[in-house]
């Protein structure tokens, strides 16, 4: 299956700004505002807003086609060059009907975002259209405290240069929240934590290489069950997938049955190797019943025991800085991933 990279963009260029999710910037506009000044001034990027970017939650659930005919749009009008997802949410899969895919196949461009955004990849990647899993406007553009250095670098890298090349682990990171409500948190930075570098479980010391596919792990585990917008099996073959879960926080025993399943329906055999993210691990001051540290560690080994039971040998590498943890990564959703496992490093292009 040939992939197409979408033209990189340049400074100066109108980005079409979209929420084919949730409202979150009609609820909190202050740190909306923040992030389109952050693609301004940062990026040097022109935001365009188009009809459903500020429309409410309740319109928004109300509307999937108006949410599916601005991505439409977007694509369709040769002034955009490039398109950014305000934030996730829980019911993006609800607009993938609408999609004019004939158009948007004709007509390539970057899209960025991320969590429930999974069900914009995935389409994307059926399409053969490479895109890009991370950043959104209301979070790492917005983030309290000034934008990440290690994000603008892996963001500036997906807009302006079309191959990321090597990448590596930042020395700390955050999944703390700061509360929106309060306009003063604009200027706040979050809790950080100690990055412990990657963890590589199945190291078989040899140089791996595969089309990346994966996204969120609850709406790629909703996707195993309706099987609508999944690829023919037959494209994975020799994929390598990346998955991270949100501040849904899923429990130990829901990320075994995931990597269950994906070996029940024959798909894991197909894998390369897997890309884990750190696990957001609390959200708005609340933390996993077993905490924080614990929940880390039992979430890896879920995955672990998953392989095991099922004589696995796939290569993983865990604690990745992708997800719904900052800093982010941006990860090339049909791109390729090289991963050399003797020399332990990673490049993305």
């Amino acid at each position: 299956m040939k992939f197409q990279r979408p033209l990189s963009l340049k400074p100066g260029d109108r980005v079409a700004i979209v929420s084919p999710s949730s409202g979150m910037p009609f609820l909190f506009p202050w740190v909306y505002e923040q992030g389109l000044n952050r693609i301004r001034e940062v990026f040097k990027l022109t935001p365009v807003e188009f009809p459903t970017a500020r429309q409410s939650p309740d319109s928004l659930s109300r509307n999937p086609k108006a949410r599916a005919e601005d991505i439409n749009e977007a694509f369709a009008d040769p002034s955009i060059k490039g398109i950014i997802a305000t934030i996730g949410g829980n019911d993006q899969i609800r607009i993938l009907p609408y999609l004019d895919q004939q158009m948007i196949v004709s007509n390539p461009k970057i899209f960025m975002g991320y969590s429930d955004c999974t069900n914009l990849h995935l389409c994307l990647w059926n399409l053969g259209i490479i895109s890009y899993y991370g950043g959104a406007v209301m979070t790492q553009f917005a983030m309290g405290g000034g934008m990440h250095d290690y994000t603008i670098q892996s963001m500036s890298k997906a807009l302006f240069d079309p191959l990321i090349g090597k990448v590596g682990s930042t020395l700390e990171y955050s999944d703390a929240d700061l509360d929106w409500a309060d306009p003063q948190n604009l200027s706040k930075k979050r809790t950080m934590y100690p990055c412990h570098g990657w963890h590589w479980h199945n190291n078989q010391n040899q140089i791996i290489e595969g089309r990346l596919w994966g996204g969120c792990l609850e709406v790629l585990d909703m996707h195993l069950s309706i099987r609508k917008y999944l690829p023919d099996f037959k494209k994975l073959d020799g994929a390598i997938l990346f998955i991270e879960t949100s501040e849904e926080m899923p429990s130990h025993g829901f990320v075994y049955r995931f990597i269950a399943s994906l070996a029940e329906i024959g798909l894991l055999k197909k894998l390369k190797a897997i890309l884990m993210a750190y696990p957001k691990a609390q959200f708005c001051g609340r933390e996993p019943s077993e905490g924080r540290t614990a929940f880390i560690s039992n979430q890896q080994n879920a995955v672990k025991n998953a392989l095991k039971d099922y004589d696995s040998s796939l290569p993983v590498i865990f604690n990745l800085n992708f997800g719904h943890t900052d800093p982010q990564l941006m990860i090339p959703n049909g791109g390729i991933a090289k991963i050399n496992c003797q020399a332990k490093t990673i490049e993305l292009c």
